[in-house]
């Protein structure tokens, strides 16, 4: 069955119960419960006294797969005016990535990076880096097709299915704290959602997870148009979930002048983080359906 029966206490959780969710319908097992680690707090911030000592968090309750970002749905984040959440899509990639990574722990922010399948596979070790500095990990589908609504029902789901899976095995040899920053929070590529699939989510207690803002750094133009774009963009918003994108060159040339002027202006940033701990009752997963059944 497709439909969900899942039943989770508000709170963190573990990749193993993560992916349990997914996998799972109706079935539960009786008196299973799978308490998921709660996640340190992320180190504090050695490089500058004037830096805030560490990224607040703006608490995300998951349970019913709520959807977030004002860009699409009626629902925001929980954050207060001028408090700006950074969500970086489609890495991890090896050129970039860690460059975006250096620049936030210099300034001393910690972010939600939203990752693809097929790049957590190949680049597992960059999946385990941004766990262990500090950041929360949500996924983007196995391979980032446009518009899942354009897939079928089961190949849309196995996208998602796939995409989880892949982080929670890049993640899997890591130490506990840093497979608890795996989140039940998911972002449709593209933007593109549908309402079966977020009830389908919602039924699996993850968030899906848009924005209030963006930058267009997918498009082709330079650092200094996106940081103005970034600005200005965040300067109608007020608050909110910005999206940016760390397989961007151009990004990370821009990042560390924008949370410089950001913070000129009287902003903070803050870390996205799922409700806190929690326990699921769920069934074992089955094994994947072949890759070859996404074509």
């Amino acid at each position: 069955m497709e439909t969900g029966g899942i039943h989770v206490k508000l709170g963190w959780i573990a990749a193993a119960a993560l992916a349990a969710i997914l996998w799972t319908g109706g079935t539960t097992l009786a008196g299973a419960g799978l308490p998921g680690p709660a996640a340190t707090p992320a180190p504090l911030c050695p490089t500058d006294p004037a830096m805030p000592a560490a990224t607040p968090g703006a608490v995300l309750p998951v349970r019913g797969g709520p959807a977030y970002g004002t860009m699409q749905y009626p629902k925001g984040a929980p954050l207060d005016a001028k408090q700006i959440a950074l969500t970086f899509d489609d890495g991890p990639d090896p050129k970039t990535t860690r460059r975006v990574l250096d620049i936030l722990d210099r300034h001393c922010v910690k972010a939600t990076f939203f990752m693809v399948g097929i790049y957590a596979q190949r680049h597992p070790e960059i999946v385990r880096e941004v766990a262990a500095r500090g950041h929360i990990i949500g996924t983007h589908s196995w391979s980032h097709p446009n518009n899942l609504r354009r897939l079928s029902p089961s190949a849309a789901r196995r996208q998602i299915r796939r995409g989880f899976e892949a982080v929670e095995t890049a993640l899997a040899t890591a130490p506990e704290d840093s497979r608890a920053r795996l989140a039940p929070f998911f972002r449709f590529p593209g933007l593109n959602d549908s309402k079966a699939l977020i009830d389908w989510l919602g039924q699996r207690n993850i968030a899906t997870i848009s924005c209030e803002f963006g930058a267009d750094d997918w498009k082709r133009i330079g650092a200094a148009q996106i940081r103005s774009r970034a600005l200005r963009n965040a300067g109608y918003a007020g608050r909110g979930i910005l999206i940016l994108h760390d397989t961007k060159p151009h990004t990370a040339d821009m990042l560390s002048a924008f949370i410089t002027t950001m913070r000129k202006r009287g902003y903070s940033f803050v870390q996205l983080v799922p409700h806190p701990p929690v326990t699921l009752n769920a069934a074992a997963k089955p094994s994947l359906e072949p890759a070859s059944a996404l074509r």
